[in-house]
This record gives structure tokens, C-alpha cells and sequence, in this order.
């Protein structure tokens, strides 16, 4: 006697038509069934993993909204983008002497958006403010890097070098 709740193919899946022949047209085979991994691709909606981080045609990276609520307040909306940038962000504009408010969210874990709202004290836009931390943040960021190759560089010359006089 087969057991009714294991599932031999495509067609012995319990959804509608369509979901069936959406999964049979991702394995690639017709009549055959798929593996474990394409059934549940073919069954679950995911993005795809590079679609959270690369742009589409079309796509802008930053979107600025002029936040009507309070003077000298913009609102930026960074597409494909999450924690990292927010809170590096928001960490740097608070050490700027024109900023008086900064905060990010990111609205949803599944979703790759993250704003940032500024506020400034009116001498400069807050466009400005951003425009000019992250001036300050590629030439910090440039700097550690340049001193993080070079202290990876010493590192293995002095373990070659140790290698050499325990041989």
C-alpha cells in the first residue's frame, strides 16, 4: 500500500496547478521530479540572494524627500542597503558639529532599504552634512586600509622570516 503523504513527483504535490507547473518549468524537466533543493526554490517566493544587493536598470541608490515636519530636515532613502551603512551613517553625523538630529531604520529584515533622516541647524543642508561625512569616511576608511596591507605585509615577512631560521 503507498503511503498518501509521500510525495513521488510534481503532480503528487498538494497546491494549486500553477504552482506545479511553475516548479516543473524551474527544474527543468517535465515529467521527472525535482530535487529537494528546486522543490523548495519552485515552492518558496525568495529573492534571489544578488537581488538584495545589486541595483536594477532604472534603479536609483539614494532617493532625498525633504522632511516637512521640521526645518532643515531631509529624509534619505538608500536602496539595497541595511545595518552597516545605517549605523556608520548615523555614528558619524553625530560627531558633526552642524548636525542636530540623525537616525536610520531599516523598515524590514526582507526588505533592503534603509532611510536616514537628518536634521541640521540651518547653516548647511542636510545634504550637505551627509555629502561631507562620507567624504570623511572614504578617506578614513582608505587610510585604514592602507595601514591594515601594510601591517599584513610585515606580518608575513617577519613569519617568513621565522620559518627560515627554524628550518
Amino acid at each position: 500500500m503507498v503511503n498518501p503523504r509521500i510525495f513521488t513527483g510534481l503532480d503528487d504535490i498538494p497546491f494549486d496547478t500553477a504552482t506545479n507547473a511553475v516548479a516543473r518549468d524551474r527544474a527543468g524537466r517535465k515529467g521527472s521530479p525535482p530535487s529537494r533543493r528546486e522543490y523548495y526554490r519552485a515552492v518558496d517566493d525568495r529573492p534571489e540572494p544578488y537581488e538584495s544587493i545589486l541595483l536594477g536598470p532604472g534603479e536609483s541608490k539614494i532617493d532625498v524627500e525633504v522632511d516637512t515636519r521640521m526645518p532643515s530636515a531631509s529624509i534619505f532613502t538608500f536602496h539595497k542597503e541595511d545595518h552597516t551603512l545605517g549605523n556608520l551613517l548615523c555614528a558619524r553625523l553625530h560627531k558633526h558639529e552642524n548636525v542636530i538630529f540623525s537616525a536610520y531604520r531599516v523598515a524590514h529584515p526582507l526588505t533592503p532599504n534603509m532611510e536616514l533622516r537628518v536634521q541640521t541647524d540651518g547653516q548647511i543642508t542636510p545634504r550637505a552634512a551627509v555629502i561631507q561625512v562620507c567624504n570623511k569616511l572614504i578617506k578614513e576608511l582608505g587610510q585604514f586600509s592602507r595601514e591594515f596591507t601594510k601591517e599584513y605585509e610585515l606580518r608575513k615577512m617577519a613569519n617568513a622570516a621565522n620559518q627560515q631560521q627554524t628550518e
